[in-house]
């Protein structure tokens, strides 16, 4: 057999060969740009959830803040009454 015979007998092969190391490599081009996607939203939902909770602290700090105050006017008062006895 000549090269040629050899080459019109084998080209079928070397088409399904190239699609396929062509259909890998667009295939691991696809996971890597999900991948990168995947990262960016994660690291958006952690700024998201630094600012949620940043935002819980203040609240509660706020709430501690009023409960110290309602705490030490009802003292306050007790004291008042007790010293009028």
């Amino acid at each position: 057999m000549t090269v040629i015979d050899w080459f019109k007998t084998l080209w079928p092969v070397a088409v399904v060969l190239a699609a396929f190391g062509v259909r890998m490599e667009v295939g691991q081009a696809l996971n890597k740009q999900r991948l990168r996607s995947i990262e960016k939203d994660v690291e958006r939902e952690k700024e998201d959830r630094k600012a949620d909770i940043a935002s819980v602290h203040a609240r509660v700090s706020r709430h501690e803040n009023d409960i110290g105050k309602a705490l030490s006017e009802i003292r306050q008062d007790i004291k008042t009454l007790l010293s009028r006895q």
